[in-house]
């Protein structure tokens, strides 16, 4: 649990970053690709899921390359850490999931959408 609470911690420094670079096309630090995989395990579990999962997929596949194994590792651990989290939470848990979801994710989607729309544009 523990974990999880310095994730949520972590998931909040690394939206603020995140969302500081929403004008350009972006590259997530390694913090920030664990993060949005913790995210991703929240937005595609049973429970929790949201239409725009496949955004943030694309988002965390497209800022896969370059990683090291131990961060892969990480954002898997990440992914399954949230996707248990909500399988086994009461309902204060899952309301600082969803909170979750909703805040700090929402925040990864909409730096993927605002590097997609800033991609296809030139100067």
């Amino acid at each position: 649990m523990r974990f999880a609470t310095g994730i949520a911690a972590g998931l909040m420094l690394a939206a603020a970053a995140t969302t500081a670079t929403a004008a350009s096309p972006i590259r997530l630090n390694d913090a920030q690709f664990i993060a949005a995989n913790r995210c991703l395990g929240l937005m595609t579990s049973k429970a929790l899921a949201t239409p725009d999962a496949g955004v943030l997929n694309k988002l965390v596949k497209e800022q896969s390359w370059g990683r090291t194994g131990y961060i892969y590792d990480k954002a898997d651990e990440a992914r399954n850490d949230a996707a248990a989290d909500v399988n086994r939470g009461g309902a204060e848990l899952r309301a600082r999931l969803v909170a979750e979801r909703d805040g700090v994710c929402r925040a990864f989607l909409d730096t993927a959408t605002a590097g997609a729309a800033g991609a296809g544009h030139s100067s």
